[in-house]
């Protein structure tokens, strides 16, 4: 048994590891999660494919439609931190606005891994916006991966060389949250 659950977790690190690999071009970091997230939907549906080979094809299918869509929550994170990063120079009402705007970026990185999630089930990038949006009103699974995304920002803040692992439980998370 125990050797089953040591079989999934170096799977997860596994996945992890391809997910941020194929995320150092920034802008497709979009594809690499939903081609992670449908490797784990296969898993969760008692499929044993070849983790490569699987998330290699699926990562270049959400190619066409990801680059953009990674790119718009690229540019609205960039836009969220420079926001934050400004407010900390002492404007009035600086604290409510910073705590806002972290909130506010938390949301949109749950929405951003709800639509990689669903991606798979919709093949296009804007019907799967569209259906993450409805899931992100799920409050308790929305909880659970804005925790989850919390908690790997704190890992990597803490150790940054765990970014090269924290995509693969975030990912299961994302996946776990989207049923």
């Amino acid at each position: 048994m125990w050797r089953e659950r040591l079989t999934e977790f170096s799977d997860c690190l596994q996945l992890g590891l391809l997910v941020c690999a194929a995320s150092i071009p920034v802008v497709t970091v979009g594809p690499a999660f939903a081609a992670g997230c449908r490797v784990v939907s296969r898993w969760r549906d008692g499929e044993s494919p070849p983790m490569v080979a699987t998330f290699r094809d699926e990562f270049v299918r959400r190619l066409r439609g990801g680059i953009p869509f990674s790119a718009a929550v690229v540019v609205a994170i960039l836009l969220l931190s420079v926001d934050l990063a400004l407010l900390e120079a002492g404007v009035p009402g600086g604290e409510f606005f910073s705590a806002l705007f972290v909130v506010m970026l938390v949301a949109l990185l749950v929405v951003a891994l709800r639509t990689c999630s669903v991606v798979a089930v919709h093949q296009k990038w804007i019907p799967a916006l569209r259906a993450a949006a409805r899931l992100s009103l799920d409050i308790r699974g929305s909880a659970l991966l804005a925790g989850a995304i919390v908690t790997a920002g704190v890992l990597v803040w803490m150790q940054p060389l765990m970014l090269l692992l924290v995509a693969g439980p975030v990912t299961l998370a994302a996946v776990g949250t989207a049923r």
